[in-house]
């Protein structure tokens, strides 16, 4: 019998008797560490729309000043505050402003490289909670269609 077929029939296998277990309810996912990480983020949020965040340099965000195409824009984020445990991306002009939100482990080197989409010209925020307190960065992008500046508002 050939190798490759007994790894794929043993991965098969595997397979099979793992859903049968999930379907039956004998195993299930981890999801009260997922609800619990949605609640943690949830009051992160509450907390910073009842206060004002501080501007600070300890926040270094990289993007380019000029978006050719804003539908897949680069974005890059760190931190050197310390206890940092809460990351937001704000898109001000975008029909959702909230891009994106990550509870960050102790453990964890806070620096997220992501890519987003920007509707228009806009202000890009990312704010960090740090120890309890919020602080932001922010850096205005313009957005254009081929490089031909007709996304400048």
């Amino acid at each position: 019998m050939n190798q490759s077929r007994r790894n794929i029939l043993r991965g098969t296998v595997s397979g099979a008797v793992l859903s049968v277990a999930l379907a039956a309810g004998l195993m299930r996912p981890r999801s009260a560490a997922a609800s619990s990480m949605r609640n943690d983020l949830g009051n992160a949020l509450r907390q910073l729309a009842s206060t004002a965040p501080v501007m600070s340099d300890a926040i270094s965000l990289k993007a380019p000043s000029i978006a050719v195409d804003g539908a897949s824009f680069f974005l890059e984020f760190s931190s050197v505050l310390p206890d940092v445990d809460a990351l937001m991306v704000f898109v001000e002009q975008n029909p959702q402003p909230l891009v994106a939100a990550f509870k960050i482990a102790p453990e964890v080197l806070p620096l997220i490289q992501m890519r987003i989409k920007i509707s228009r010209t806009s202000r890009v925020l990312v704010a960090v909670r740090s120890a309890g307190k919020f602080y932001s960065n922010e850096k205005t992008v313009k957005v254009t269609v081929g490089g031909c500046g007709a996304g400048f508002n």
